[in-house]
């Protein structure tokens, strides 16, 4: 009985592995179906190909016309590799997925957010003068450092830097290239921000 009873357990812990198997493989064929949709699938924001390939040189050619400036927000956490560590990936995925879902709600349909990679979202407004941007920028950084991401059975604090810019591009200009060009200077600011001790928004 005890060896029948041994048995079923290993054919069960088998299957129980082959299960989880299944089921990331399945996770990884989803991202990369939604990757070609051009969405995120953890957020189901768009991803960095749509946000710079479609929605960001939409607004630009409208700003060309118009003569208004777009705003750019590169957000990203202050040290998430501490949830990572004490909590695991699981709970990381948790909080990246909560935050985009607190910028969304903050912004609702006044701006246009993307889920750019693993901990960076960008956010877009129009029209964006830089002071707006900023006051934009710093409202939702105060918003985060209050909210507690539910993460595993327990919840997590964090904070966020901001790289921000205003740009009006020169008409003719290759809108879709655009996109990664601003992208690489919001980052640049985006990193002194973090260097600086993080909680802060830079200007590019």
């Amino acid at each position: 009985m005890a060896d029948a009873n041994g048995s079923r357990v290993a054919q069960l812990e088998e299957e129980n592995r082959e299960l989880k198997a299944e089921v990331s493989r399945l996770r990884e064929e989803n991202r990369r179906w939604a990757k070609l949709a051009g969405t995120d699938a953890l957020t189901g924001l768009p991803n960095r190909i749509s946000f710079c390939r479609a929605f960001l040189p939409q607004t630009l050619t409208q700003s060309v016309k118009e003569g208004h400036p777009v705003g750019l927000i590169l957000i990203s956490p202050d040290a998430l590799w501490e949830v990572n560590e004490s909590r695991g990936r699981e709970a990381e995925d948790q909080v990246i997925k909560g935050l985009g879902q607190l910028i969304q709600s903050l912004v609702g349909d006044e701006a246009k957010l993307g889920h750019i990679d693993g901990e960076n979202f960008c956010l877009m407004v129009y029209p964006g003068e830089l002071e707006a941007v900023r006051s934009r920028a710093n409202m939702v950084r105060a918003r985060v450092r209050t909210h507690e991401f539910p993460c595993g059975e327990a919840s997590a604090q964090i904070t966020v830097s901001a790289g921000i810019s205003s740009v009006l591009p020169a008409e003719g200009a290759d809108f879709k290239g655009l996109g990664e060009s601003y992208l690489r200077d919001l980052n640049q600011a985006l990193h002194s921000a973090k260097k600086a001790g993080g909680n802060r928004v830079e200007v590019t």
